[in-house]
């Protein structure tokens, strides 16, 4: 097995990330990448990487998508109705792709990086890959090991194909250097990240994709209509996710108002703080249940790893299940829906009081908004994530994967 940065390396570059990246530009990515050469001869790649494959250039073949999942059917929540990424990733482009133009690959938990590595190479070439979709903020069935890098240099020189690499914690600088580094090997690397923009966040210039919602098969959508048939609002206003202490505090100033607040209602338990709100958790069909219990859902922007807002995908599992959203972000939500007509912006916990009161006294607004908002959902769930892909690959000039314009039929 290849060396990789251990797990308390993670935290110890962070900080090194911190203190130094202030300090000399980019001090941070030069340690980060010599240090990774040192350790790991096998990820460096040659100076000023490879040249890269235009579109243009690319022989003419059928797409296929290879699907890489961080967990895949080795592991218990690999199917249709989990949220599992990868998955609705795989199944929804086999959707539109047909069965013959997508597989996967799966990697076993403690699977060895070499073994790993050679499947997705020989997997790439005996499938006439075009691209690879993957999680690479770790490597496939193992969180705390990170070897992209060396699977990357391995195929970056010899492969036409696009790497599509997903990221969910960018505002984490670790994740991006990551990235980053990646992006250097080969302009066939294009990050697509779900929460933030990132376009020039890689290299300068260069077009990324981002933000860009998770995909949804058909498969999961209609297990989604099942079991929200006959649901009905029972709860004025929900919060459903983790409790971090700021998150705790506006729902206690919602609850000091007057107002019924249901936290994390498809729970049999009571939540309070962020470790119960995190431990024995209900399925993801629990969950948009209890969303569509709500007349009104609250979704807190902030990330954990700072002020920095990011596109939930509670925004559109909320709107998906029809309830009226709440949401505190200025620039996100409103790259889908009508802000003040399909959602609700609140600025702070003060605020958080009235807009919730405003919008439980206004069924005649609220309730067709919300309506509005979950048609719009349907169809976001089912083409955004694939077609924002396509226009990033049209404006890097690299072969799209066609699925954004394509229509969903059974397979």
């Amino acid at each position: 097995m290849h060396n990789c940065l251990p797990v308390v390396a993670v935290s110890g570059w962070l900080g090194l990330r911190t203190k130094v990246s202030g300090l000399v530009p980019g001090a941070g990515d030069i340690a980060f990448n010599r240090d990774r050469n040192k350790a790991v001869p096998a990820s460096r790649a040659p100076r000023g990487g490879y040249s890269g494959v235009s579109a243009s250039v690319v022989p003419e073949r059928d797409v296929h998508v290879l699907v890489v999942p961080s967990e895949g059917p080795s592991f218990p929540e690999w199917g249709p109705g989990h949220r599992n990424f990868y998955f609705e990733a795989y199944r929804s482009a086999q959707e539109l792709l047909g069965e013959h133009g997508v597989s996967y690959l799966d990697v076993a938990p403690g699977e060895s990086v070499d073994r790993w590595q050679q499947r997705l190479i020989d997997e790439v070439h005996d499938s006439g890959a075009t691209h690879i979709i993957t999680h690479v903020e770790h490597d496939p069935g193992n969180p705390d090991s990170w070897n992209w890098d060396v699977a990357w240099n391995r195929l970056a020189g010899s492969w036409d194909g696009v790497f599509l690499g997903v990221m969910f914690d960018s505002a984490f600088d670790l994740v991006t250097m990551k990235a980053r580094r990646l992006a250097r090997m080969s302009p066939n690397f294009v990050a697509v990240d779900i929460c933030m923009p990132a376009d020039g966040v890689l290299i300068r210039n260069r077009p990324e994709v981002g933000p860009v919602t998770m995909p949804m098969s058909q498969e999961s959508m209609r297990m989604v209509d099942v079991r929200l048939h006959g649901v009905e609002p029972i709860h004025d206003v929900s919060f459903i996710g983790a409790l971090y202490p700021y998150r705790v505090e506006l729902i206690d100033s919602l609850r000091s108002a007057g107002l019924d607040v249901a936290v994390n209602p498809h729970r049999p338990d009571e939540t309070t703080d962020f470790t119960s709100s995190r431990t024995d958790q209900p399925g993801w069909l629990d969950y948009m249940t209890g969303l569509a219990e709500s007349r009104m859902t609250v979704n807190f922007s902030r990330s954990s790893a700072g002020s920095w807002e990011q596109l939930k995908t509670r925004v559109i599992e909320a709107t998906l299940a029809g309830t009226f959203l709440l949401t505190d972000d200025r620039d996100r939500t409103r790259l889908y829906f009508e802000p003040e007509v399909e959602y609700g912006y609140f600025s702070n916990s003060a605020h958080l009081v009235d807009v919730v009161e405003k919008w439980l006294n206004a069924d005649e607004h609220r309730v067709p908004g919300a309506r509005a908002a979950q048609e719009k959902a349907r169809n976001i769930i089912s083409t955004d994530f694939w077609r924002r892909i396509d226009a990033g690959l049209v404006r890097r000039d690299l072969l799209p994967t066609s699925l954004g314009s394509r229509q969903a039929t059974e397979t």
